[in-house]
């Protein structure tokens, strides 16, 4: 084998080396932001006659209360959109938790209607992390329509 030869096969292996490293470097870091705000567990329950109930950590029940007490007038019941008021089961899809909390905090100018700031109500502002981890559930197909129940409280 020729030196060039030799040069370009050592130079090829070291570039696949470095690619295969920043992989790695990349899928740690994407793992390490992908956590999912939210605990869920959805299984047949027999004190509600074999029909499946889902189990969710306070979080995501604190903001399913917060949803269902003032978001579900436009957003509808379940999140899933109105006739005035997009889905939010779709729109969680498209934006980051970033833009999620400044659309709370802000308001949003659709191409329907408006959505309101938020930051000056206590009933909803208190609440944005917790509305981030019901509507995430949700818009990931983990939680199932309905009220959820808590997971027993750990003493």
């Amino acid at each position: 084998m020729n030196a060039s030869r030799t040069f370009a096969l050592s130079f090829v292996a070291a570039a696949l080396v470095v690619a295969a490293s920043a992989g790695r470097a990349q899928n740690a870091a994407e793992g390490a932001t992908d956590t999912k705000p939210y605990t869920v567990e959805c299984a047949p329950d027999a004190d509600e006659g074999g029909a499946t109930v889902c189990r969710v950590d306070r979080a995501t029940y604190v903001g399913w209360r917060t949803f269902h007490g003032i978001c579900h007038t436009c957003h509808a019941q379940d999140a899933v959109g109105s006739t005035f008021a997009p889905d939010l089961l779709v729109r969680m899809r498209q934006i980051d938790k970033a833009e999620f909390m400044m659309a709370l905090n802000e308001g949003f100018k659709g191409q329907v209607g408006v959505m309101p700031p938020w930051k000056q109500d206590p009933n909803v502002s208190k609440y944005f992390e917790e509305l981030w981890s019901y509507l995430k559930a949700r818009s990931d197909g983990v939680l199932l329509p309905g009220r959820p129940k808590r997971f027993p409280v750990q003493p």
